[in-house]
């Protein structure tokens, strides 16, 4: 093949312009390589380019020439057949090239050939793994050999198995089988005898990572007929002592051969069933021998995954059950005390610590993987767990209760062992280890070391100078997750010993505190029952001991730097538990709040922003149920200014929670204030309603129905307003329009009237559609989906017929033209609430109105029949619902929850489908329908089916 010199010329120059480094050069350089990329000689004279020049230029030649192969991956079949000629030489040469090159050209050439091998492998590349199985037997081609075959066999792992996939893994195992097994045993000769340890065992584990991946899909005859020869190999491996100072390279070799022996026991039961004793006693010999560090982290984890396959096994429930202990001792004891990791953060990094203390969010470490094994264990052994913790227990006990690692050990097994269902919000709901065990911690252990911190709390004396933070932190984790099994008469005195220490210094612990104690003034009444969410101290009074953690959660925030979480959170529960005992608090509370709207201006974190006001609406809520103005006056006169400050300053989320809080106070008032009534001027203005204000319109609106209470409302002016935002892809209008409507009924025909006239114009400016198109036009709807809800809303509670005989913009055909045009979400609709709004009014449409066209009928009945079909077919995303705690909208609007305004409830029906059957049973019932109405047609046989089936049940 000719090269020219004008193309190496052009590569030279413009590698030279890319390594000046400024752009304009980098710029020249790219154009001048983009004329002769498509050159079918470029790939060849990037390849002899890079071996014939200097490194930085022959470097920026490999890196071209594995790009082009990266393209070449993707070529169709003429675009290959085009530059076959060109590939076939470089695929000659290119294994030679990358064994005798260096870094970091080395990198670059074994991505190429990794490339070129997804394309042609084995079909149009058959010598590959030839060539490199002649490489594997050459002791300085090695290392670099097998890294390749790595690398090439990679996929063998993450791809989906398949006829032209497994037939590549054979062809490998055939030819490079052999070699790898001699590899295999020189290797382990060259360790035993240290030589060259470093790179041997670089060489070991590229390997074992080869093995791995030749076995994932299937065992090939090779493997099985050598297994013994392999699993002796791997039992050597895992018994290899360490040499001091490449201990982290051998250490890398056990985690990988722990990885094929799990492969193996898991994929190849019946094949390695035989050796899977031996290599358990193997495992936890080298797991006992492995240090904390995170260079052991491979092994531990594999082993670990390894025993927890192998724990379900009924044919070695046996051998369990005489080795249970040595399990425990060697893998789960070791692995749940506190790694040095864990230490820097419960210093450094609070948040993270708790959200894996408490919430189980760790799920990668070896604490974690730990944890998952020792449930397994308890759960077929619970008998032996339950002696073996026995024992611990009065050991512990026996030793004086010293010794803050073997304290935690404890706390966590029992912990771990207990837990078979917790959540986060619950804690321990079933607990699976013996209450005895559980509760004679509580009693012989925790409950004297609770006695001492109470005393020393009593005295004002420091209880970190005799316990330590995180002595102190577990021992708030005992009581989070068993605050079900501990008899709740203790627990308002076990919330108020732990609330006194979130005045640590330490922000862990403090946060760790309040945590705590939130969790056992909130204990559930019945906590398997889930839909009581009834709390159990709501009817019992304990507002003696809430008033003393209410004064902890005060002097808390006093000293802090910045806005918590945590505390927050505990605040915000104590007002709602306590309910009007807080009048008795009223100035303190003041000076709390205004602290709180202080350190917004400080720091701003939305969830700790939003905490404060829920924490400010708790408390004026309490002030409406009471009727208590006088409170409420002396809050709002306290925070008014700062709040009046923060409004000025116009942050989104902040403005949104200010007038949801001036909506609460407008409640317990007769009359606006001036500042109020000026305020509602203010926002009745129309520049307040252009879309970039859309995150604030509910806000506004809610300001609206309090302020406007018992007075005439501007009737142009929120007018021009619901013109504004009629198209707004929020539910600003709906919400609007539900308040007006609720003030005075005369607003429906307003409303209604200015959601057709906005129709028409939207459907004018839409272009003609054919009948080819339709259906895609069907799903691209003029009005949002909160308009039609709103819709569906106004005609289930006043009629339609009514309302379209009285709504002057409303006609049939108007009606007829808007629902064709939301048959994709008739279809579609699945949320709970919004699909009952729907189906009602298209009920009442279909089978009691005469209001549409026969035509009109069938595609809305076909709609309504396609979603009930696509609800029997996936029940799952149709159970959504929205409560309370969820409530949000596609503004970003976050309602406060003593805000949240409860509408009356929409005439709906509990099961719309039923109701939906009924009316068409009704209404099939009439001869004349029944005639004329071609159901064959309109449904498929499973659509008739099913409709038959509901009509039956009805």
């Amino acid at each position: 093949m000719i090269v020219t010199s004008n193309i190496v010329n052009d590569l030279n120059t413009a590698f030279q312009l890319i390594n000046m480094g400024t752009n304009e050069k980098i710029r020249q350089g790219e154009l001048l390589l983009q004329q002769i990329r498509g050159d079918i000689q470029y790939p060849k004279v990037l390849f002899d380019y890079f071996q014939a020049y200097e490194i930085s230029l022959g470097l920026r030649a490999a890196i071209e020439l594995k790009l082009w192969f990266k393209e070449y991956r993707n070529f169709d079949d003429y675009q290959a057949q085009y530059v076959q000629n060109v590939v076939q030489t470089i695929k000659q040469h290119i294994i030679r090239a990358y064994i005798m090159s260096e870094a970091p050209l080395i990198h670059q050439l074994k991505d190429a050939i990794v490339y070129v091998a997804q394309r042609d492998f084995p079909t149009q590349w058959p010598s590959l793994m030839a060539d490199l199985n002649q490489s594997l037997t050459h002791p300085d081609y090695v290392y670099k050999t097998v890294k390749l075959i790595y690398k090439l066999t990679e996929k063998y792992v993450y791809q989906s198995r398949s006829d032209p996939l497994y037939e590549e893994i054979i062809i490998t195992c055939d030819t490079i089988h052999n070699n790898l097994l001699l590899l295999a045993k020189s290797l382990i000769q060259q360790i035993e005898t240290l030589q060259n340890l470093k790179l041997s065992y670089e060489i070991l584990k590229a390997l074992l990572k080869v093995f791995y991946n030749l076995n994932f899909q299937d065992l090939h005859p090779n493997f099985e007929d050598n297994l013994q020869s392999w699993m002796e190999f791997m039992k050597v491996v895992l018994r290899l002592q360490p040499v001091q100072g490449v201990e982290q390279y051998l250490f890398k070799c056990k985690g990988e051969a722990l990885r094929c022996v799990l492969l193996y026991a898991m994929k190849y039961r019946d094949d390695f069933g035989d050796l899977i004793q031996v290599f358990s006693s193997e495992i936890w010999n080298v797991c006992t021998q492995t240090s904390s560090g995170r260079d052991s982290d491979k092994i531990v984890l594999c082993a670990l995954r390894y025993f927890k396959t192998l724990i379900a096994w009924q044919d070695m429930k046996a051998f369990f059950e005489q080795n249970i202990k040595v399990l425990i001792e060697s893998l789960i004891i070791r692995n749940l005390s506190l790694s040095k990791d864990e230490i820097g953060m419960f210093q450094d990094e609070p948040q993270e610590f708790i959200e894996k203390f408490f919430e189980q969010s760790d799920l990668e470490s070896r604490r974690a993987q730990a944890v998952e094994l020792f449930k397994t264990v308890t759960k077929h052994f619970n008998q032996q767990v339950n002696q073996i913790i026995q024992e611990y227990l009065q050991a512990y006990i026996q030793s004086g209760m010293n010794g803050v690692d073997n304290e935690i050990i404890l706390i966590n097994l029992i912990i771990e062992a207990s837990t078979s269902s917790f959540t986060s919000k619950d804690g321990t709901i079933d607990i699976i280890l013996s209450q005895e065990n559980v509760l004679g911690f509580y009693t012989h252990c925790l409950k004297p070391k609770l006695g001492q911190i109470f005393e020393l709390q009593q005295q004002n004396q420091s209880v970190e100078s005799k316990f330590t933070p995180i002595q102190l932190a577990f021992y708030c984790r005992y009581l989070f997750y068993f605050r079900n099994v501990i008899d709740k008469v203790e627990l308002p005195t076990l919330a108020t010993l732990v609330s006194k220490l979130q005045l640590s210094k330490k922000t862990t612990l403090s946060n760790i505190a309040c945590y705590t104690a939130y969790s056992l003034i909130n204990v559930r009444q019945d906590v398997k029952n889930y839909a009581n969410h009834q709390l159990y101290f709501e009817n019992v009074n304990i507002s003696q001991y809430l008033q003393l953690i209410l004064t902890d959660c005060y002097n808390n925030i006093k000293q802090q730097q910045k806005l918590e979480t945590y505390s927050l959170k505990l605040t915000n529960s104590l007002i709602n538990l306590l309910k009007q005992e807080i009048f008795n608090a009223i100035p303190a509370l003041c000076n709390l709040l205004q602290d709180l709207l202080k350190n917004i201006k400080l720091e701003y974190e939305f969830q700790n922003v939003h905490l404060v006001f829920e924490i400010i609406a708790s408390v004026i809520d309490v002030c409406i149920i009471a009727k208590n103005s006088e409170a409420a006056n002396q809050l709002q006169q306290s925070i008014l200014n700062q709040l009046d400050e923060l409004l000025r300053e116009n942050k989104g989320d902040v403005t949104n929670f200010v007038l949801q809080i001036y909506s609460l106070f407008l409640q317990v008032q007769t009359n606006a204030t001036s500042y109020y009534q000026n305020l509602l001027q203010n926002f009745l203005e129309i520049q307040n309603w252009n879309e970039s204000n859309s995150s604030l319109f509910q806000a506004y609106i809610i300001f609206f129905q309090f302020g406007f209470q018992g007075t005439n409302l501007p009737i142009p002016q929120l007018q021009a307003i619901l013109k504004a935002i009629v198209s707004h892809s929020t539910p600003s209008y709906t919400e609007l329009s539900k308040f007006l409507i609720k003030s005075n009924q005369q607003w429906t025909n307003i409303v209604l009237s200015i959601i057709f006239e906005q129709y028409q114009i939207q459907q004018q400016s839409q272009p003609q559609i054919s009948s080819k198109s339709k259906a895609t036009h069907l799903s691209q709807r003029l009005i949002n989906k909160e308009v039609f809800l709103l819709l569906a809303h106004v005609f289930t509670t006043y009629g339609v017929e009514v309302l379209v005989t009285e709504c002057s913009k409303i006609s049939s055909q108007l009606l007829e033209s808007f629902l064709i045009n939301e048959l994709g979400i008739i279809k579609s609709i699945s949320q709970r609430n919004e699909r009952k709004l729907i189906f009602t009014m298209l009920s009442t449409i279909l089978f009691i109105g005469s209001l549409l066209s026969q035509q009109t009928w069938n595609l809305v009945f076909q709609a309504m029949v396609e979603n009930i079909t696509l609800k029997k077919r996936n029940p799952l995303k149709f159970m959504g619902r929205v409560t309370d705690r969820e409530v949000t909208s596609s503004s970003g609007f976050q309602p406060l929850k003593p805000v949240i305004t409860r509408n009356a409830t929409d005439k709906t029906f509990n099961d719309e489908d039923k109701f939906f059957s009924a009316q068409f049973k009704t209404y099939y019932s009439n001869p004349i329908v029944q005639q004329q109405l071609p159901i064959q047609q309109l449904l498929n046989q499973q659509q008739q089916e099913l409709l038959s089936n509901l009509i039956q049940s009805v």
